[in-house]
């Protein structure tokens, strides 16, 4: 069975050969320069942030494990195998247990892969990762232990209620259309069509991106892909095919992003997508911190007799985790799901639109207009691109 143990400066020249090894590199034919920069660069991973580890088999090294612990995700940096042990599973069996303390963590694992390494893509398609991006060298992958399964989504509509209520929906879909106007819409994490279906009835040309595939398997009961199209990926990250005069996201969802420069990408990922003047819409709960005691680390948010909402707050890392409790009829049952989310304060959120191009139009407490106050709970707030701030612009973090 192998064994993972931090990697020391006396492990160097394994390091380094077990990964030329692995790649297949010949170490003479590499220019001494090459291989000096290479050592270097492995020397520099002892320091951190991410942790370099040796795999053994039998008390015998077989190879480089490097990994990324970070508040909101862990990222696999590089996994090399001698090439005598490839095959027996041990990899796979690396990863799999990353993918278990991911799923505790209730962070996403991520990689990279080349894009001519075939073999490790299947890999990772067969474990069940998914492109959300891509760069010249390397295809981005990404692996969640999704809450939105096929049995969630089947459940998830609740047609007539809550916020699937026309009382809710109304105005939601009327705001939405208004500032649309003649253009057309997208949205991020388009989910099962709660929002988009409604809206393309009042004949909005609706897109939408959606990262979970059963969710738009449950879209696609009610509309077809010529009706609402939906891209699968990253709302961080991933591209649809046009312009559009307004992108929105709704009931919080900015929020599963669960670090501060992903949701950062994804106000860029909005300006992107949006023409010159175009506008990106956020619906967000208010953090309530204030309802939290000194040495009180939760919140109960709902407490009906089949649904308790609790809230678990870090406030170090500006996260919270909700825990529902739904329970059967006659209380004999309970069963549990988990979400992890990362709170935002609206001033924080509106410096992240200035970084990506956008200035703020208005915020209000509802879709209706009611005034924002300290005491709202929640906000809508309507952004707007910068005239004149191409894609290309909006895509550097530099620019602002």
């Amino acid at each position: 069975m192998h064994t993972i143990r931090p990697a020391t400066l006396d492990d160097i020249d394994f390091l380094l050969n077990v990964a030329l090894e692995a790649t297949g590199r010949l170490s003479s034919e590499m220019p001494p320069e090459h291989l000096d920069a290479w050592r270097q660069q492995m020397v520099a991973d002892l320091a951190g942030p991410s942790t370099t580890s040796v795999i053994e088999l039998d008390g015998r090294p077989i190879g480089r494990l490097r990994v990324d612990r970070r508040p909101g995700s862990i990222e696999l940096c590089g996994i090399q195998l001698d090439p005598a042990v490839q095959g027996r599973g041990i990899g796979t069996a690396i990863i799999r247990a990353l993918q278990e303390e991911a799923a505790a963590r209730g962070v996403p694992l991520d990689l990279g892969v080349e894009h001519d390494n075939a073999n490790a893509r299947r890999l990772y398609d067969r474990l069940g990762f998914h492109q959300y991006a891509e760069d010249d060298r390397e295809h981005k992958l990404r692996w969640r232990n999704d809450i939105w399964t096929s049995e969630m989504a089947a459940s998830y509509d609740a047609p007539g209620v809550g916020v699937w209520s026309a009382e809710v929906l109304d105005p939601t879909t009327a705001r939405l259309a208004e500032l649309a106007g003649s253009g057309r819409a997208l949205e991020f994490a388009i989910g099962t069509g709660r929002v988009a279906v409604p809206l393309a009835e009042r004949g909005v040309r609706v897109s939408g991106i959606e990262l979970s595939p059963p969710m738009i398997e449950q879209l696609r009961t009610k509309a077809g892909e010529a009706t609402i199209p939906v891209v699968v990926g990253d709302m961080s990250a991933v591209r649809v095919p046009g312009e559009f005069s307004l992108v929105y996201l709704v009931f919080n969802t900015i929020s599963n992003l669960l670090t501060q420069e992903d949701q950062v990408a994804c106000f860029r990922n909005a300006a992107r997508h949006l023409s010159p003047g175009g506008r990106f819409v956020i619906e967000l709960w208010v953090p309530e911190l204030r309802r939290l005691p000194p040495g009180t680390p939760a919140t109960v948010g709902i407490a009906d007799p089949d649904y308790i909402l609790l809230d678990t707050y870090d406030v170090l890392h500006q996260h919270v985790t909700s825990y529902h409790f739904r329970f059967t009829a006659d209380s004999t049952e309970a069963h549990l799901d988990r979400s992890p989310h990362r709170y935002i304060w609206p001033a924080e959120l509106d410096l992240m639109a200035q970084l990506a191009g956008f200035t703020l139009e208005s915020r209000h407490a509802d879709w209706t207009g009611t005034e924002f106050t300290a005491d709202s709970p929640s906000h809508v707030s309507v952004y707007r691109k910068f005239e004149g701030i191409s894609a290309e612009v909006v895509g550097s973090p530099l620019e602002f």
